[in-house]
């Protein structure tokens, strides 16, 4: 027991660092008749440079209970790249990593997530450690990856009963919906119910509850375009 309370309170004495990292995007779309190549600008504002490392995932069966990430070894074989896999952002400055598209653009859309992971620096060979405990916290990000089809079908079904809205994506690219708010006649807006946003992609469906039994209205995104999308 002495020793666990004798690590806690070094543990608290312990000096605490955090590897800061800013993305210029989140999200990105590869459309048809576009350049099959984006770029991502990765900033560093720390004193110390940053370590970085790039993994590219492939999303199957996406929004679905048997959605699977799987990390790509091999990212030639399934047309998406990012380069470089490993970089050193300087102290206050910036990289550009590169994502390329090499396979084109099918019937339906592709999806893939791209982890950008801060690494600790690696050590040299005969380096002295410093003394005393660091406890540096990396945090990595996610982007989210959508390869368009080659010719987009927007098309999704719903119906709302009571408080329930059900939903069917029919098309081949994925729809976010997100502002959703059921408003009364004459409500103040800070008074209406809102509902969390969320992405449904092709094929899939999606029941909602909602909190009033009242018609419901979302703006969407798809393919770059936001719309109102109202069910009575």
């Amino acid at each position: 027991m002495k020793r666990l309370v004798l690590a806690l309170f070094v543990m608290t004495l312990a000096p605490l660092g955090q590897a800061t990292m800013v993305l210029d995007r989140s999200i990105l779309t590869f459309a048809a008749g576009k350049a099959p190549r984006e770029d991502v600008t990765i900033n560093n504002p720390d004193p110390e440079p940053l370590f970085v490392e790039i993994e590219v995932l492939e999303v199957r069966n996406p929004g679905t209970d048997k959605e699977e990430r799987i990390v790509v070894r091999n990212p030639e074989e399934i047309g998406l790249i990012a380069t470089p896999k490993r970089l050193v952002v300087p102290s206050g400055s910036s990289r550009v990593m590169r994502l390329v598209n090499l396979a084109g653009h099918g019937k339906t859309e592709r999806v893939y997530r791209v982890n950008v992971k801060p690494v600790a620096a690696p050590e040299e060979e005969g380096e002295e450690k410093p003394k005393g405990m660091l406890v540096k916290v990396l945090v990595a990000y996610q982007l989210l990856i959508f390869v368009a089809p080659e010719k987009n079908d927007l098309l999704v079904e719903g119906r709302r009963e009571g408080t329930t809205l059900y939903l069917h994506n029919k098309g081949n690219v994925n729809t976010y919906f997100y502002s959703g708010e059921q408003c009364a006649e004459g409500e103040a807006k800070e008074k209406c119910a809102s509902v969390q946003g969320f992405r449904l992609y092709p094929g899939n469906e999606r029941v909602v509850t909602l909190p009033r039994d009242q018609a419901i209205e979302f703006r969407t995104e798809s393919s770059g375009l936001h719309t109102n999308r109202r069910f009575d």
